[in-house]
């Protein structure tokens, strides 16, 4: 696989947050708004070094936390 550099996936971040703004996905009510936040957290999570094992153990989490906004305040990113 070909590795990203951080500001791609920093980017990758902002458009999922962006879409799900504009979706609402938060409420989780389709299958799409449900992936969206789920990619989004996989994201977040790599980009705070996460491990692995620790964002698969919650995964489900990530799909049924109804109501999390991804937005600039929230974010899990550092970005100092």
């Amino acid at each position: 696989m070909t590795p990203l550099e951080e500001w791609q996936v920093k980017d990758i971040e902002d458009t999922l947050r962006l879409v799900s703004n504009m979706m609402d996905a938060p409420k989780r009510e389709s299958c799409l708004a449900r992936k969206v936040m789920t990619c989004w957290n996989w994201v977040t999570d790599a980009l705070n070094d996460v491990p692995i094992e620790e964002t698969s153990k919650n995964g489900v989490m990530y799909r049924m936390r109804v109501g999390q906004m991804p937005c600039d305040d929230n974010k899990r990113i550092n970005t100092k």
